[in-house]
């Protein structure tokens, strides 16, 4: 069992939450198998787990609809930063740590934690093809969730993820991690689940120049030590749920340096600096530019681009103001 103490509530969280994600399968071939009609069995069930989608730790909201410039893709999810679910019931203690969104047909996610133990993450994915049947899962491995058939599995050592699909529209993954009898507990919290429609998603940051074959595909807010972060990122354009080709962070906290030594650098006409590939106790990392801004925040622009792209996005990076006032609630 994950024990998260007072001090690095936000780092184990993270970690916990990196860790479903790098075992959690490809969205969209989930997606693409949940709708291969079965030819002996009619009947409306999972076959596959929805992806726990990497959105970094702890989350803090504002309105993407203010600036994403990415339209609607499709009737069934016309706003990609509406979270359309949350819980009605939580065990004792949780609070929302988390949200996250990517445009159609991406997840939306959010995430709770128990302040002592455990954490739960829920990945609402839209359905592509309302109506189609899907595979029946093994018996054993079956929930009933308001009368439609889902499905558990076992991720790994201490986490549990239910499947199931609440209406025509989404399939909602919810994962438990470091809970106590997770089954029971996700069952019910699955029983008790309701629509929100009203939860959003944004952040801090807004692109300003981006080159002519990127566009924004994600954003996600989270607490850091030092207090609120935004991270934004961008990926090719027509392929928003690829891999992020760049990524602008505000934080304040000062980015990591390990691996480089850093090269002076004027960014947003302040002293800066750049930092090569490099190695670090993270793994490997990209080229980066870093300036800190008035007071105690750290801008990032870092990614798969040369010096002078990260340094033009980070000279055209527009700053708005935030609102944490979810943070650290339980379901409302």
């Amino acid at each position: 069992m994950t024990r998260l103490s007072d001090e690095n509530t936000e780092d184990l969280i993270r970690e916990s939450l990196e860790h479903l994600a790098t075992r959690a399968p490809d969205g969209a071939e989930i997606r693409d198998a949940l709708y291969e009609r079965p030819r002996s069995r009619p009947k409306m069930a999972l076959a596959m787990v929805a992806a726990a989608v990497a959105i970094i730790a702890l989350g803090v909201p504002l309105g993407l609809r203010a600036y994403t410039a990415v339209p609607p893709a499709s009737r069934v999810n016309t706003d990609w930063a509406v979270l359309p679910y949350k819980p009605g019931w939580l065990p004792d203690g949780y609070k929302e740590m988390s949200r996250g969104a990517k445009p159609y047909p991406a997840p939306q996610t959010r995430g709770w934690g128990g302040g002592g133990t455990g954490g739960v993450q829920l990945t609402a994915t839209p359905l592509a093809k309302p109506g189609e049947p899907w595979k029946v899962a093994p018996a054993p491995n079956q929930i009933i969730v308001h009368g439609r058939v889902g499905m558990v599995t076992e991720l790994y050592d201490d986490s549990t993820m239910l499947t199931w699909s609440p209406d025509d529209v989404y399939l909602l993954s919810l994962t438990l991690y470091g809970v106590r009898d997770p089954r029971a507990v996700g069952q019910r919290i699955a029983d008790e689940m309701v629509r929100d429609d009203r939860a959003r998603v944004s952040g801090e940051l807004r692109f300003g120049r981006l080159p002519a074959d990127l566009e924004l595909s994600g954003v996600s807010t989270f607490l850091t030590t030092g207090g609120g972060a935004t991270d934004l990122e961008a990926t090719r354009a027509g392929q928003p749920t690829a891999a992020a080709v760049v990524t602008a962070s505000l934080r304040r906290d000062r980015p990591e340096v390990e691996g480089a030594e850093p090269v002076p650098l004027k960014v947003r006409g302040a002293d800066g600096y750049y930092l090569p590939k490099r190695d670090s106790r993270l793994g490997p990392q990209d080229e980066t530019v870093a300036v800190q801004l008035t007071g105690d925040q750290w801008l990032t622009v870092s990614g798969k681009r040369d010096k002078a792209t990260l340094l033009d996005i980070a000279d055209g990076v527009q700053l708005i103001p935030g609102d944490y006032s979810w943070f650290g609630k339980p379901p409302e």
